[in-house]
């Protein structure tokens, strides 16, 4: 049978955002307080704002139970869901579904708005930009099989999402690994001397440069010098990216975080556009760094991506005289990160020349020093590259499964 969404749920309705100009209404605040741009088709355990109760109580927004399943009703993630695992209130812009356990499982709910996701978007509003409501996403009629059906279904795609989110769990774990290690050797100074004892403390002899106090035999020198920058380019007028694959991914900004891809929202061109933009690639043995919207975020692709094209907002560093994953480190570090964000030109759409990221200034360590580096940060970035292949298999297998459990045409 059908049903529609809003008959099973408890409670169905939007959040809203407490003024921003009243500080109170954040500074110190302890509720958590979800935005669309954190939905990503995962589930929600924390947010990157927190509102405080006065907050709470002077806007529209609601504390929502665990297990509420969120769907973005407008903006650059509209359609993305979430699962929230904490309870936590939301913006105005997301749909929040506290599903009724009598009648539907939150989880096969959650797989049902995956599966019917783009019907859904096809009934939002706005040429400009598209937008859904409450209402809309309520009146929307699922399939609805037995509550034992629906927990059949609802475990053998989450088993899968579980196994994505371990591999994720593993890699976060890996990532603060490599830059604990960076930290101590790198800004302490405290890498092992030729006795194995920490550099710094055993007093280690240290010299003035234009980064402060470095341990002696260091250099100082400008990006530039030691890797090539170059820039990305826009699509040809006319072009459009296309979601359906082809051998030609195409990067952009909102498809990185500061580190890595999200290979769920890549995007990809057609064989004539890859022609017309060819020069403008990635490679494997690069970093991206983004250079518009947002500032500074760089980290390494996939294997996968090799030779992706890339975005006008976007930029490769080729490392050729320097590790790879030294530089990744370096330049997600606070400090360096804060530099690269100051030296943004322009009030309205800053944007990060490449002159200016040739000119950042970089620690190079001696040579000895980087190579038993380079023995230990290796073999943890070939790792996290393995969890994310991992996790790209166990999301086409979910993907493939998705539609035909849902249409009945696999059986449980």
């Amino acid at each position: 049978m059908s049903c529609k969404i809003k008959d099973l749920c408890e409670r169905i309705g939007s959040g809203g955002t407490p003024s921003r100009k009243n500080k109170s209404y954040y500074n110190l605040g302890n509720i958590k307080w979800l935005k669309t741009k954190e939905l990503d088709d995962i589930k929600i355990y924390d947010t990157e704002e927190k509102i405080t109760e006065e907050g709470l109580k002077k806007s529209s927004a609601k504390l929502y139970p665990k297990d509420t399943i969120v769907m973005a009703m407008y903006g650059a993630t509209v359609g993305k869901l979430g699962i929230i695992k904490e309870e936590m209130c939301t913006n105005q812009a997301c749909c929040n579904m506290v599903v009724d356990s009598n009648k539907c499982n939150y989880k096969f709910l959650y797989y049902s708005l995956l599966y019917n996701r783009e019907s859904i978007i096809n009934l939002a509003n706005g040429a400009a930009q598209q937008n859904l409501s409450v209402g809309v996403i309520g009146d929307y009629e699922i399939n609805l099989p037995s509550l034992e059906e629906q927990e059949k279904i609802a475990d053998i795609l989450s088993s899968l999402d579980d196994k994505v989110e371990l591999n994720n769990e593993m890699n976060k774990t890996l990532e603060e690994m490599a830059q604990s290690i960076f930290k101590r050797w790198f800004v302490d100074f405290e890498f092992p001397n030729e006795d194995g004892k920490p550099y710094k403390s055993s007093g280690g002899e240290m010299v003035d440069s234009e980064l402060g106090m470095i341990p002696k035999g260091w250099e100082v020198k400008a990006l530039g010098d030691i890797c090539e920058v170059k820039g990305g380019k826009r699509l040809p007028k006319g072009k459009a990216v296309l979601d359906e694959k082809t051998e030609y991914p195409y990067l952009r900004v909102t498809d990185i975080t500061s580190g890595y891809v999200n290979m769920n929202s890549i995007k990809y061109i057609d064989e004539e556009t890859r022609e017309k933009i060819s020069r403008y690639i990635i490679e494997y043995s690069d970093l991206y760094i983004s250079i518009a919207g947002t500032i500074g975020l760089v980290g390494s692709i996939n294997k996968e991506l090799d030779g992706a094209s890339l975005t006008e907002n976007m930029a490769r560093i080729i490392c050729n005289n320097i590790e790879k994953y030294y530089m990744r480190l370096y330049l997600n570090y606070g400090e360096i990160q804060h530099l690269i964000k100051t030296r943004a030109v322009g009030s309205t759409q800053p944007k990060l020349p490449l002159y200016v990221i040739k000119d950042i200034p970089v620690l190079v360590p001696t040579d000895k020093v980087m190579n038993r580096f380079k023995e230990i940060i290796i073999p943890v970035y070939k790792s996290i590259e393995e969890n994310l292949s991992n996790i790209e298999t166990i999301v086409e297998i979910r993907d493939s499964l998705l539609p035909k459990l849902m249409s009945g045409e696999i059986k449980v």
